[in-house]
């Protein structure tokens, strides 16, 4: 593309960013350096409508972006700002979780994040195949009833209660917790197989006749852990652009978000470790016309995932993908300094 039509084009979206709507010749020429006449601004923007980049909405209107314009403004014009000192303080000052706890502290600086960029904020995360569980208590919660809690290297903690139907004292719990740490204590959860917790039934079955059944709940603790799980926050925030105002331009929107298995495989289809920025159609073929999304992996020796940003399609990409590169970082440092 010749330079003066990239810096229309530049000009256009830019200037509907700001504003939101159709941008005039008169207005390209008071935002930019260009030393030409109006009319060799309505013929330029002309030329960009006929190759698909602008569209004019009404006859008498200016022009705004399609999404071919705003592809070639992001791999082409789009310059990201640096972050400033202040945004990248608050952006930190999410990561202020005293739970100590993995899954807390994502969810808890996820919700921070989608109200300080004013967007829909999710992410995956999933355990690496070196996570490990290090540890597994029994808690009494009353003569029958125990709480199963595993606690990994990362700082997930998973809890499961079950409930026996037999009177078991003390020394029999401390024999259980042996079974259990033995055969969950610093094992790759990621390399269990069904054989072994069909192996794992068979000792708990020679420990007591009554405690085969604790293997399928320590298999479905483990199934929960190891699978990546999803977080999603600031979902109202698409109700305040202007896009959304019409309730059926929100729904399809909503819905998608409401499926976790629909986030996760979007999430992690994510190749390459560079930020990532997808318009509309291009959002893993889905019908998410109106949106932009902004991915960025992260990741340490304990996990791996993804964070993301949706945004109307008129969102600034310079501005959040400098935001969502930071906060990947944040991320990926606080699990590096969980694992010392």
């Amino acid at each position: 593309m010749k330079e003066r039509l990239s810096l229309i084009l530049k000009a256009v979206i830019e200037a509907y960013v700001d504003a939101g709507e159709p941008v005039s010749s008169k207005l390209i020429l008071e935002r930019s350096d260009l030393n030409v006449s109006s009319a060799t601004v309505r013929n330029d923007l002309a030329q960009l409508e006929r190759e698909g980049y602008l569209e004019q909405p009404h006859t008498s209107a200016g022009r705004v972006p399609t999404e071919k314009g705003y592809r070639y403004y992001v791999d082409y014009l789009l310059n990201a700002p640096a972050l400033s000192i202040e945004r990248a303080a608050v952006i930190e000052e999410a990561m202020m979780d005293p739970s100590g706890n993995v899954d807390e502290f994502l969810k808890h600086a996820l919700s921070r994040f989608s109200e300080i960029t004013g967007y829909t904020a999710a992410a995956v995360m999933a355990h690496s195949d070196e996570d490990r569980i290090i540890k597994v208590e029994l808690i009494r919660t009353a003569d029958d009833c125990l709480n199963l809690v595993a606690i990994t290297r990362s700082g997930t903690v998973k809890n499961s209660f079950c409930r026996f139907y037999f009177l078991a004292d003390d020394e029999e719990i401390l024999s259980l917790s042996n079974v259990l740490n033995g055969f969950l204590g610093d094992v790759s959860f990621a390399s269990l197989t069904d054989e072994d917790f069909a192996d794992l039934e068979q000792q708990l079955s020679a420990l007591h006749e009554n405690w085969c059944f604790l293997a399928g709940i320590v298999k479905n603790m483990v199934n929960s852990i190891r699978n990546p799980k999803v977080f999603v926050s600031g979902q109202s925030n698409l109700l305040s652009h202007p896009e959304f105002y019409e309730v059926h331009k929100v729904q399809n929107l909503l819905n998608f978000l409401s499926h976790e298995d629909e986030i996760r495989n979007l999430l992690q289809s994510q190749s390459g470790e560079e930020l990532s920025i997808s318009i509309g159609s291009e959002i893993a073929g889905l019908d998410l016309s109106d949106m932009g999304l902004i991915i960025k992996k992260y990741g340490s020796r304990s996990g791996v995932g993804a964070i993301s940003l949706f945004g109307p399609k008129r969102m600034d990409y310079g501005a959040n993908a400098s935001q969502v590169e930071y906060f990947a970082k944040c991320i990926e440092q606080y699990l590096k300094d969980r694992e010392g």
